[in-house]
This record gives C-alpha cells, structure tokens and sequence, in this order.
C-alpha cells in the first residue's frame, strides 16, 4: 500500500515513544512530511486535553481554577476538533491527485480517517497512564488488576482499529470508497450561533 501517503503501522508503533516524550517535555513537533506534522498536532492537543480533564476534577482547589480550565477544554476541543477536519481534507486532496478523478457513486464511511487517528492517539494515552498505574508500588492489587484488564481491553481496541484504518485507506486509494471532508460545524464556541453567547 506505497500509495497511502503515511504507513499506519509504523505511525501506530512510534506512538509509544511519542507519548512518553510528551509527558517527559522532550517531544518534537515537527514531521517530515504535512501528513505526520499535523498527526503531531493531533496528537499534541489530546496530550493537553487529557491533562486539562484530570485537573478539571479536583476537588482541591478553587471553582474559579476549575471554570478557567473548562474554558480551557473549550478552546483545545475546538482546536482538535480543526485537526481532525484537516487531515480529512489532506486525506480528500491527496487520494483526488493519486486516482485522477473522482466518482460521486462510490459508498461513504461513515467515520473518516481523521476520527479514527483522534481515537488511536486517545487510546495511546490511555495505554501510557494505565501502564503508569500498574507500576505503581503503593497501588492496591484489585487497582493494579483492574486496571491490567483494562489495558488488555485498550490495545486489542487499539489493535483493530489499526486494521480497520488500513482497510478503509486502502479502499480510499484504490477506488471502492470515497472520502468527503465535511467541517464539524461546532455552534457553541462562536458568538453569532450560540444564543447564550449573544446574550453575555
């Protein structure tokens, strides 16, 4: 599959690595090509979710703390959620140039390549912060199990959608399928769409 501009494989196997130089400070943004720099940004802006949603439930600290940090969210969820409608577009444009042309009867996915990288770079945190409290040595045994199960479940998951993507790339390129990149329209983050906003 040399045509697809990016091997899901290798992207997914690099994944670990890329988690723990996030939460080590010594991840590097950059790709060598548009496709892996914006899976880095992708990847980037649920790294800062997650961290946003821990500190969001403590129960420690002021609610002004907690009303900065849903603000917070607000703003990086939209900003993931352009990503994701970015590499939809990158995708769109770059199987249009590879087939030629394009055919308005082939069927739809109804989840785009873009969604599905968001919930493989989801699952990879996931993965990283569940093995974290698995190492823990002060963790209960019934924490530690627990968790073991849900990690089991959390890599086959990640496992499939991994073969689901390169399946639906590879019917992408080769012509059974076509991809339409649709914006996701969020109405609650601008002014002129969501009424509580007009009214403050």
């Amino acid at each position: 599959m040399d045509k697809i501009p990016i091997n899901v494989k290798t992207w997914f196997e690099s994944l670990p690595d890329s988690v723990y130089n996030l939460y080590e400070g010594s991840f590097l943004m950059g790709g060598t090509t548009l496709f892996e720099n914006t899976l880095n940004q992708l990847l980037m802006s649920n790294f800062k979710l997650w961290g946003y949603e821990d500190d969001a439930r403590r129960k420690d600290v002021p609610d002004s703390v907690i009303a900065g940090l849903k603000r917070k969210i607000d703003k990086e969820n939209q900003n993931r959620n352009d990503i994701i409608d970015n590499i939809d577009a990158l995708f769109q444009e770059d199987i249009i140039n590879y087939l030629k042309k394009t055919n308005d009867s082939l069927p739809l996915n109804s989840e785009t390549p873009g969604s599905i990288f968001d919930r493989l770079t989801i699952l990879a945190l996931r993965t990283y912060n569940l093995e974290k409290e698995i190492a823990r040595e002060d963790a209960a045994k019934a924490h530690i199990d627990r968790c073991k199960t849900m990690l089991e479940k959390v890599r086959e998951r990640s496992c499939d959608l991994v073969k689901c993507l390169d399946i639906l790339l590879d019917d992408y390129y080769s012509g059974r399928k076509r991809l339409k990149s649709y914006k996701q329209h969020k109405l609650y983050n601008d002014p002129e769409l969501n009424p509580s906003l007009r009214k403050a």
